[in-house]
């Protein structure tokens, strides 16, 4: 959990960051990163937090596809 106090240019706001999330090959495309990320939806949902931030390396491709269907966007 990220908590950003309140400045002069913006309001303070609360956000769940998912600083890195790993499945291992032999189980990807299996619904294993789509279910964790269910977890982390909810864990949002119950703390009334509506932004979730995540980051990843550049150059992984695996993670941006990923991240795609989930319906993130990048900022």
């Amino acid at each position: 959990m990220r908590e950003y106090p309140e400045n002069a240019f913006k309001k303070g706001y609360k956000s769940v960051y998912v600083h890195q999330i790993s499945i291992v090959d032999t189980k990807r495309n299996k619904g294993y990163g789509s279910s964790l990320m269910e977890c982390i939806y909810d864990i949002a949902n119950d703390r009334g937090i509506d932004l979730i931030e995540l980051d990843y390396w550049f150059e992984n491709s695996v993670a941006k596809d990923f991240y795609k269907k989930q319906n993130f966007i990048k900022v």
